[in-house]
């Protein structure tokens, strides 16, 4: 089976994905207005996908290995797909919650255990090049995710943003059952059980508190309870894995540098932006007042700068140097989301447009240089458990993202219990507190070497190198 045709199979389900993550977005004020709740409560919605992914991705590389990268594969696309159904069906917004929470179970599996067939069918200096083509393709979904929520808003009913998931999950299975070559199972350690239930708990209950925090009805101190509670939990697992040969995060690969500065910059970078695609829907309709439909289209530039990025990336790393790059573009993305506090009542609609290309195109390089210097001196036997790491960092910063913007325009609204007053001053002083913190970052990436992640930039002159 040709590498380029796993990477499509692989493509078309983290299509699926993104069209996902990026369609509800718009659609938010109306779907708050539909089930009766503040649109800053719905961001339940989101983080319940984003806990259970952080839940479920630590064990995503045992199981794959446990019962066959493919059967896991294509089961996790079904049960992505049916859990869309759901969603598209509920009438509450604790039926909403539950169903994103099983739609996180598919997702946990589908992105990791794609990412880890693309690592082990492509050669270390490929990994940056074939990845691109995969994110290249999710761009696709980002880009149409908007644009498909803003129009299916506008013009149907907002539970037809999940049905839409239906006939491309149906084809991403049927291409995965006929092209996806069989991968063996693989001989794997017991699973520490009780290491998983603190593990996902403590990550649950904290990424939970944190979104509590901007709750109108909930007092900080609950909120505070439920994360002290959760850095206990953590606290608990700690001790427990200390001495166990196969545990649920293998913390030991925290000692490679580059495998470090990679999670620990993701970590505090993402949480920086990661709330963005759920704030400005907000700012565009209920501090502007446009249109789910204008809303979408005025997102789907951020796309397009992943596009067009994603084909310079390689080059782009080999230029500067993954140090210099990372500093370099991290400060470009914290003023990005600072330039967001530019949009007003009398801003054109272009220059919006801009500022959200803009956007895309920055965080996506700051993507492929983050996600792929992980990998630069892991060695083949690590690569599942360093998946599941990097993945479930990326996707509980998300969550904390999203948790932390809620609670940014909670503390500058006047009056955060009504929507209807959240001014545009409010938004503009959350951009820029985002942007601040996502500079923070820059003094992790600043403790790489030059020579940091050249395995993965310079082509080796034997063509036979291991994959990874």
């Amino acid at each position: 089976m040709k590498k380029n045709l796993i990477l499509l199979i692989v493509s078309f389900a983290m299509f699926m994905e993104a069209l996902d993550t990026t369609i509800i977005n718009t659609a938010i004020p109306v779907m708050a207005d539909s089930l009766k709740v503040n649109p800053l409560d719905l961001k339940l919605a989101l983080i319940s996908y984003l806990i259970s992914l952080a839940i479920f991705i630590p064990i995503s590389g045992w199981i794959a290995d446990k019962y066959g990268i493919k059967r896991v594969f294509m089961s996790a696309i079904a049960i992505f797909t049916l859990s869309s159904i759901w969603c598209g069906m509920t009438d509450s917004l604790t039926g909403l919650i539950l169903a994103r929470i099983a739609q996180g179970l598919g997702g946990s599996l589908t992105m990791p255990v794609g990412r880890l067939i693309i690592l082990r069918t492509c050669e270390r200096h490929e990994l940056i090049s074939k990845m691109s083509i995969v994110v290249m393709v999710a761009a696709l979904g980002m880009m149409l995710g908007p644009v498909l929520g803003g129009l299916i808003t506008h013009y149907t009913s907002w539970r037809w943003i999940f049905f839409v998931n239906v006939p491309v999950g149906v084809l991403a299975l049927l291409m995965s059952i006929t092209l996806l070559p069989s991968m063996p199972k693989r001989p794997v350690p017991p699973l520490d059980k009780f290491g998983f239930i603190l593990f996902g708990s403590g990550l649950a209950m904290l990424t939970y508190g944190l979104s509590t925090l901007s709750e109108s009805d909930i007092k900080n101190g609950e909120s505070l309870l439920v994360i002290s509670a959760a850095v206990l939990l953590l606290l608990l697992y700690t001790w427990h894995s200390r001495n166990k040969a196969h545990p649920i995060v293998n913390i030991s690969l925290l000692s490679s540098r580059t495998f470090r500065v990679s999670a620990i910059g993701n970590l505090l970078s993402r949480t920086g932006f990661g709330g963005i695609p759920f704030l400005i829907p907000l700012l565009l309709q209920i501090g502007l007042g446009f249109s789910p439909q204008l809303s979408g289209i005025l997102l789907a530039p951020t796309a397009l700068g992943v596009l067009l990025i994603k084909p310079m990336s390689l080059p782009i790393l080999r230029f500067f140097g993954y140090k210099k790059l990372l500093i370099l573009n991290t400060v470009l993305v914290g003023l990005s989301l600072c330039s967001f506090a530019l949009i007003g009542e009398t801003t054109s609609i272009w220059f919006i447009g801009f500022l959200t290309f803009m956007y895309g195109f920055l965080i996506s390089l700051q993507y492929t240089a983050m996600n792929s210097l992980a990998y630069a001196n892991i060695e083949h036997e690590d690569t599942g458990a360093a998946t599941s790491i990097m993945s479930t960092i990326q996707q509980l910063a998300q969550s904390f993202g999203v948790a932390i913007a809620a609670i940014l325009v909670r503390f500058f609204a006047t009056d955060p219990s009504n929507h209807s007053v959240l001014s545009i001053q409010t938004f503009h002083e959350t951009f820029f507190a985002m942007g601040i913190l996502t500079l923070v970052s820059v003094v992790i990436f600043s403790q790489l070497k030059k020579e940091d992640g050249q395995e993965l930039i310079i082509v080796p002159t034997k063509q036979d190198s291991p994959a990874v």
